[in-house]
């Protein structure tokens, strides 16, 4: 997610973890949420996958 191919719209937590919004290069946007106490695995929505390496 943090590749050059994404920008990050807004982070905040949440009572379930870290919310991240961020934009593809592509323009299509993407909800990762790193729950607390996870052990590093996240939920991604938006269609792309928390590895999109999508360039536009």
């Amino acid at each position: 997610m943090n590749n050059s191919a994404n920008t990050i719209v807004s982070r905040h937590t949440t009572s379930e973890g870290v919310v991240v919004w961020s934009r593809c290069a592509c323009g299509r946007l993407q909800m990762v949420l790193v729950p607390h106490g996870s052990d590093g695995r996240a939920l991604a929505a938006g269609g792309h996958d928390i590895r999109c390496t999508c360039a536009g």
